[in-house]
């Protein structure tokens, strides 16, 4: 539940970070806003659709829950830096017809690889946690905790980190937290397999 709070955490913390360099790719607050919250919940529903029945299979759900928190983090150090290559590609398209649409199906390309990989955590923890006998209490325990880190991220983030380290170190955090909670993970299935 810890990790799958933090991973809520990390959540919004990127979103509250990446809209910063959407705004200076749209221009405009709106739209920099509509373009992160529709590829996020975009990417959100896709994750959990395409892990949805691995999550039934898998031997070894928690596993993969660390596996995708490792691949946002790794993709959370790089992100900043693809978001400074946008610019020069969408400048040569500014006399594309529906230059707007170009610019949200751009960006749309970078943040739906995070945002598809955060929908997949969902599965994967509920599969890890979640038992038959409880599963209505086990369910609402996961989303409350990461309810609760999505909250603590955006005002981690937005009042506290940004103002402190700036964008591109707030994102580093929020990376490493990923990698962190990965590490975590790792560390608690092996020694609880050695236990056994």
């Amino acid at each position: 539940m810890l990790a799958f709070g933090l991973s809520g955490m990390t959540a919004l913390m990127y979103e509250v970070v990446w809209t910063r360099p959407l705004q200076l790719i749209f221009g405009s607050t709106i739209y920099a806003v509509s373009a992160m919250l529709t590829t996020l919940l975009f990417g959100f529903a896709l994750g959990a659709y395409i892990f949805r029945n691995l999550a039934d299979r898998a031997e070894r759900p928690a596993m993969i829950f660390a596996a995708l928190e490792l691949g946002i983090g790794l993709y959370g150090f790089i992100i900043l830096s693809l978001f400074e290559i946008l610019p020069s590609i969408y400048l040569g398209l500014l006399e594309v017809p529906g230059f707007q649409f170009v610019q949200f199906i751009l960006s749309f390309g970078v943040l739906i690889i995070p945002a598809t990989l955060f929908g997949g955590t969902w599965p994967m923890v509920n599969a890890a946690y979640s038992s038959l006998e409880k599963l209505g209490k086990d369910t609402g325990m996961l989303y409350s905790w990461n309810s609760a880190g999505a909250a603590c991220g955006s005002i981690a983030a937005g009042f506290i980190l940004i103002p402190v380290f700036g964008i591109a170190k707030t994102s580093i955090i929020a990376a490493f937290l990923n990698v962190l909670i990965a590490l975590l993970v790792f560390v608690f299935i092996r020694r609880r397999n050695e236990n056994r």
